[in-house]
C-alpha cells in the first residue's frame, strides 16, 4: 500500500473530524445549513473512508477480495459523482436565484449524478475501471467521462457565482465570492491525479474544501437574519456608504424604512409565533418586489430597511406600491386572521448627497413615523 496515500487519507479524516467539531460548536448557537450541504459533507466523509479501504485492498489477494474491491470502487465512484451536483444545489440556494426556476435547475444538476451512475454499469468493452486478477485497480476508457462531469459541475458553479456577483457592491460580492473557495483544492486534486497516476489527493482536498465551505457558511450566517433570511442591520451602513460614493449621477438613491402596523396587537392576540410569521411574510414581500441587487435588511423586531438605486423617483414610488400589493397577495394566499399592512418611510437622494448613512436613515425613519401617525389618525376618524 502506498504510504503517501495512506497519510493523505489519514489527514483527510483528521480535517473532517476538525470540521465536525467546528460544526458541533457552531450549530448549537446558530441555524443549521441547508440539507444539500449536510448531505454533501456526509458523502465527503464516506468518500474518504472508501478511498482508504480501496488503497488497503489494492494488490492484496485473498478469497473474495476482487468482488469486495469491485463493490467498494463502484460505491466510490457513485459517491464522488454525487458530491458536485450537491454543491451546485447548495450554491443555488445560497445565491438566492428565483424560486420558480431553481426547481428546474436542480433537476438539471441531478442529471450530472444520473449520468455518472449510468457510467458505472459494468460494460465489459467500455468500463470506467477494472480490477485485474492481481486485485489491482486500473482506469478504464470511460474514466474521462467521470472527470469531465465533475469538472463541468465546478465550472457551472463558478459561472453561477460570478453571474450573481455582477453589478453588486463589494460588500455584497464578498459573501458570494467566499463560496468559490470550495473549488481551488478540488481543481488542484483533479490536475494532480490526471498527471500523476496512482496518487490520490482528492480525499484530503475535499476535506479542506469542506472546512473552507464551512467558513463561508459562517460568514454568511454573520451577515444574515436567521428568521427571515434577509441581511441583518450590520450590513446596512457599509452598503449605504458604498452607494453614496458609487451611485451614477443620473440615478436616484433611495432608502425605505418599513414597519409593520399594529404588530404588538398581533403578538398579544395571536402569540409571538404568529408575530414571527408576520415578520417572515413582510420579508417575503420585500424579496418578491425588490431587485436582486437591492439590500434588504431586518433592522430589528418588525422593522426593515431597503436601500438601492433607481432611475427616477417614480420608480421608487412604484416599488412602494408593489410592496403593498405583494403583502395583500400574501394576506389572501395565507388567509391570515389579521390585516397585515406596513408603513413605509421614503428617503430620496441624488449622487450629490454628501451626508452619512445615519442622516439617510433619519430621513426615512421620520417619514415612516409620519405615515404611521396619519394611519392612526385615519383609524380614529373611522372609529368615530
Amino acid at each position: 500500500m502506498n504510504r503517501v496515500n495512506l497519510f493523505l487519507d489519514i489527514f483527510g479524516l483528521a480535517f473532517l473530524f476538525f470540521h465536525a467539531l467546528l460544526c458541533r460548536w457552531s450549530y448549537t448557537r446558530r441555524k443549521k445549513p441547508s440539507l444539500a450541504y449536510r448531505i454533501m459533507i456526509i458523502l465527503i466523509s464516506v468518500y474518504v473512508f472508501l478511498d482508504l479501504a480501496a488503497w488497503a485492498l489494492d494488490g492484496n489477494v485473498f478469497p473474495g477480495s476482487r468482488g469486495l474491491y469491485t463493490a467498494i470502487l463502484l460505491l466510490y465512484f457513485a459517491v464522488i459523482g454525487c458530491i458536485p451536483p450537491l454543491w451546485l444545489i447548495y450554491c443555488d440556494e445560497r445565491l438566492q436565484f428565483s424560486q420558480k426556476t431553481r426547481k428546474r435547475r436542480v433537476l438539471l444538476y441531478l442529471i450530472f449524478a444520473e449520468i455518472n451512475l449510468a457510467s458505472l454499469i459494468p460494460f465489459p468493452w467500455l468500463p470506467i475501471f477494472r480490477v485485474t486478477e492481481e486485485n489491482v485497480y486500473v482506469r478504464g476508457p470511460l474514466y474521462p467521462v467521470h472527470m469531465i462531469l465533475s469538472l463541468s459541475c465546478i465550472v457551472l458553479s463558478l459561472c453561477l457565482i460570478f453571474r450573481r456577483c455582477k453589478g453588486l457592491s463589494p460588500i455584497q460580492r464578498q459573501e458570494y465570492l467566499a463560496l468559490s473557495m470550495f473549488l481551488p483544492p478540488i481543481l488542484i486534486a483533479f490536475i494532480i491525479q490526471a498527471i500523476a497516476y496512482g496518487m490520490s489527493f482528492l480525499p484530503i482536498c475535499l476535506s479542506i474544501s469542506a472546512i473552507l465551505s464551512f467558513l463561508a457558511e459562517q460568514e454568511h450566517l454573520l451577515r444574515v437574519d436567521l428568521l427571515t433570511g434577509v441581511r441583518n442591520r450590520f450590513s446596512f451602513e457599509p452598503q449605504v456608504t458604498w452607494l453614496l460614493t458609487h451611485t451614477p449621477y443620473n440615478h436616484t438613491l433611495y432608502c425605505l424604512m418599513i414597519d409593520a402596523d399594529r404588530f404588538k396587537t398581533i403578538n398579544d392576540r395571536f402569540g409571538h409565533s404568529e408575530g414571527d410569521r408576520a415578520v417572515i411574510f413582510v420579508a417575503r414581500a420585500l424579496q418578491n418586489t425588490c431587485e436582486w441587487n437591492d439590500m434588504i435588511c431586518r433592522f430589528g423586531g418588525d422593522e426593515f430597511m431597503v436601500v438601492g438605486e433607481r432611475f427616477t423617483e417614480e420608480n421608487v414610488k412604484q416599488l412602494v406600491r408593489d410592496i403593498h400589493t405583494a403583502l395583500q397577495e400574501i394576506q389572501n394566499e395565507e388567509g391570515l386572521p389579521y390585516r397585515l399592512t406596513v408603513s413605509i418611510g421614503v428617503a430620496l437622494f441624488d449622487s450629490n448627497f454628501s451626508g452619512t448613512p445615519d442622516e439617510l436613515l433619519r430621513v426615512a425613519d421620520t417619514d415612516m413615523y409620519k405615515k404611521k401617525a396619519e394611519k392612526k389618525a385615519l383609524d380614529r376618524g373611522e372609529n368615530t
